[in-house]
């Protein structure tokens, strides 16, 4: 082998051990990565430190604030409260608006049923933080062979707070109106998560 050639196995060598600590570092990583969540996710599935700071009951469409005061994207306005904790939350906008109170991990959850559907449609329940998308209670579509008069939506979502955050939770539909329906049904509840 040539001076060339010897420079170019120098060089191949040099970038093979390069790429073995790049590996590493980037392997390393992954796992203390993996881990953490492993970690967040055995607290969520493991939850016995919650503390309900929240029950809300007689859950109605509100159309009151412009971005969501339209038959098809509205707010969901609290009615009957059964419990609330103003250490944790506080309200605002004619009861769409909790503000989230103490730092930390709160879970929300929804039961709520929905009506006047039509088919080939599709409907979204959203959380939104801070007036910004954060995370869905739920999507569906109706075929066009479906026209079902109720869906029920129970579903929970997890929300972190830095004592300041807001949620609200909207009802949107891209093309039709919809309302909801069976107060007896509907439900919201927060609990605030020790983890």
């Amino acid at each position: 082998m040539g001076s060339g050639g010897t420079a170019l196995g120098i060089i191949g060598l040099i970038l093979a051990a390069g790429a073995t600590g790049l590996g590493f570092f980037v392997w390393s990583d992954q796992i203390r990565i993996k881990s953490n969540l492993n970690h967040l996710e055995n607290n969520f599935n493991n939850l016995t430190r919650t503390i309900v700071v929240g029950i809300w009951e007689e859950l109605d469409r509100n159309m009151d604030y412009s971005s969501h005061n339209l038959p098809n994207d509205w707010l969901i306005e609290l009615g009957d409260n059964k419990l609330f904790s103003t250490e944790h939350l506080s309200l605002s906008n004619t009861y769409t608006r909790i503000t989230l109170l103490k730092v930390g991990w709160y879970r929300i959850h929804l039961s709520l049923m929905v009506r006047d559907l039509a088919a080939t449609n599709n409907y979204r329940i959203y959380l939104y933080k801070d007036g910004e998308y954060e995370s869905s209670f739920d999507y569906f579509e109706l075929s066009a062979r479906n026209d079902i008069e109720f869906y029920c939506i129970h579903s929970s979502v997890f929300v972190e707070s830095d004592g300041t955050n807001y949620i609200e939770i909207n009802g949107y539909s891209i093309t039709d109106n919809f309302i909801t329906s069976y107060q007896d049904y509907n439900e919201l509840t927060i609990e605030y998560v020790s983890v």
